[in-house]
């Protein structure tokens, strides 16, 4: 059994191989939550069914709370009736720093299933969403996130408070990723929406788009952040712990990949008419046929 192996049988209450690279996972948190893992490219990547309905109602207050998360999990919308919970990450070449990964993303898994249980326990989903971040996660000085930038080799700027902004790989756009200490880790986002004043069918239609760009992107999960009467939103990669140069490197990489791909349509989907006739044209792909 190989390292990566032993780690999930370790972590998950029961644990089968498929193949080479694919495990079968059940974890345990008051109910099982049936969890698939695969290796891929250096990356593991860890797909379950998030047990709830992707009706629109419902995926709005997810997306807004979906911030709340640990580390890299996320909702991912995957056609019109498959609401998921995804985590990616890159495994460490050494076992270490892999199996304290392995443990750590499993753990987050098991947490997400309980979260959500909790949200619709309390009616939570339909909630005012708190601060994107909340008082006393972020810290002042960056520490040694400009000697982590370094070594993974990333063109960066200090802002005059100690902030620093990563110069992501965004073809023809400039496009600047934050990077900050969080808690024990670190998180790197970058916002490419923000509106003032969006009526419901923007706001709906922004929600839908960035659950589905959550199935199609890597590692990088969306956040939606209300800012008084306006909202914000982009891409962020978390880190629970101390992130190492090689995953610093991989979070910029995924939120230039997000860049690229999704800044021009979040920006289209300003347009309240564009947005209606998004949200119109995805809602007829939920109606029974």
């Amino acid at each position: 059994m190989t390292m990566i192996g032993k780690q999930l049988a370790l972590c998950a209450e029961e644990c089968q191989q498929q193949d080479a690279d694919t495990w079968s996972l059940a974890l345990n948190n008051g109910e099982s939550l049936q969890v698939s893992a695969r290796r891929d490219q250096g990356f593991l990547l860890l797909d379950a069914a998030a047990s709830l309905s992707p009706a629109l109602e419902l995926l709005v207050p997810l997306a807004e709370r979906a911030h709340q998360l640990p580390a890299a999990v996320k909702f991912a919308l995957r056609g019109p009736n498959a609401l998921r919970l995804r985590a990616e990450f890159p495994l460490p070449e050494d076992a270490g720093p892999a199996a304290g990964r392995v443990r750590e993303h499993l753990d987050g898994m098991r947490s997400a299933s309980h979260q959500i249980r909790d949200w619709l326990s309390r009616d939570a989903a339909g909630a005012e969403v708190a601060c994107l971040e909340p008082e006393g996660e972020r810290q002042a000085n960056p520490g040694g996130m400009t000697e982590l930038l370094d070594e993974a080799g990333w063109h960066y700027h200090q802002r005059p408070g100690g902030g620093l902004l990563a110069d992501l790989e965004a073809g023809s756009r400039f496009l600047q990723a934050e990077v900050q200490p969080c808690g024990a880790g670190a998180r790197f986002h970058v916002t490419l929406y923000r509106h003032d004043s969006p009526g419901d069918a923007a706001r709906q239609a922004l929600c839908l788009y960035l659950l589905e760009a959550n199935a199609a992107l890597r590692y990088a999960r969306a956040f939606v952040h209300r800012e008084g009467g306006g909202v914000a939103a982009g891409f962020e990669v978390r880190v629970e712990s101390g992130p190492t140069a090689a995953e610093a490197g991989h979070a910029l990489a995924a939120l230039s990949v997000a860049g690229r791909h999704c800044a021009r349509e979040m920006e289209v989907l300003a347009d309240s008419t564009v947005a209606g006739i998004y949200r119109s044209a995805r809602l007829a792909l939920d109606s029974p046929k």
